[in-house]
């Protein structure tokens, strides 16, 4: 692991270890220790620089804090290390993760790989990190957009199966909602990471949404999607909130992750929700 490319947003139980302190991210933030719990300062925290890192502008971000976070393990990252085609824009890009966000640039030597993060029951789902990013819409700006690539451990193994891990975006609400452990159906009527034929980001997504083993390439997971746009159109408020949501559902073994970056607010023709193939 080269923990000077890489900002641990560390959960509960992490074990405090110095290291060099480096220069990275946004506004020269330095990596020199790993961090025992989450910064839940409201507004102006940790979680504050990876909504930073994630903007194309760093200056529309106005706030940021983890709704949901998982007690243990490192679920959130930092990382201006190149990796499966992040960063988009920019040195750095943020990573969510069921697991440990800071093990995504490791070697793939083990096909089944995950990291107890002691995630409670939460919306029928566990190990849950929610990031909410309150942004300014510049004046005339109709469309948010986020740059992401999906990758897990589940695959091929929980393929169209009920255990099977998920990513979500939403706009100024943040409503989805898992039956069970039993069941892989999600309820999200607000989400705009999803594919033509409306499935959300999974390891059973099809279509442009599908994962392939070669998309993982040069990281610690199994298989990924393309590198992908989600879109959706905006209100007239001048502060709105995007919710980034990761989560494993059925089980809490297996890792999945996913990195975010150049999320922008502009003027676009056409803008609706969904997600493309990002150019």
């Amino acid at each position: 692991m080269r923990r000077g490319q890489v900002k641990w947003l560390a959960g509960a139980g992490a074990t405090c270890v110095a290291t060099a302190a480096v220069a990275v991210g946004t506004g020269g933030m330095a990596a020199a220790d790993i961090t025992p719990t989450p910064d839940r300062t409201k507004g102006k925290g940790e979680a504050f620089e990876l909504a930073q890192a994630i903007a194309d502008d760093p200056k529309i971000i106005r706030r940021a804090d983890f709704t949901l976070l998982p007690p243990g393990g490192n679920p959130a990252a930092i990382s201006d290390d190149k990796l499966a085609g992040f960063p988009r824009a920019g040195k750095t890009f943020g990573i969510l993760s069921t697991g440990d966000a800071t093990l995504a640039d490791d070697k793939n030597t083990d096909p089944d790989s995950g990291t107890t993060v002691n995630g409670p029951f939460v919306r029928g789902a566990r190990d849950v990190t929610i990031l909410r990013i309150k942004f300014k819409r510049p004046k005339g700006a109709n469309c948010l957009s986020i740059r992401f690539r999906f990758l897990s451990e589940e695959f091929p193994e929980f393929k169209d199966d009920e255990f099977n891990d998920g990513f979500i975006a939403e706009l100024n609400k943040s409503t989805w909602d898992a039956a069970s452990n039993e069941d892989p159906t999600i309820v999200a009527p607000d989400n705009f990471a999803r594919g033509s034929n409306g499935r959300r980001i999974s390891v059973n997504a099809t279509d442009e949404l599908s994962v392939t083993p070669k998309r993982a390439r040069g990281t610690t997971y199994d298989a990924a999607t393309r590198l992908l746009r989600a879109s959706t159109p905006l209100g007239s408020r001048s502060v709105q909130t995007v919710y980034l949501s990761i989560f494993d559902q059925g089980d809490r073994i297996y890792d999945s992750a996913v990195f975010l970056d150049r999320m922008t607010v502009d003027k676009r023709s056409g803008c609706k929700p969904g997600t493309v193939e990002d150019s």
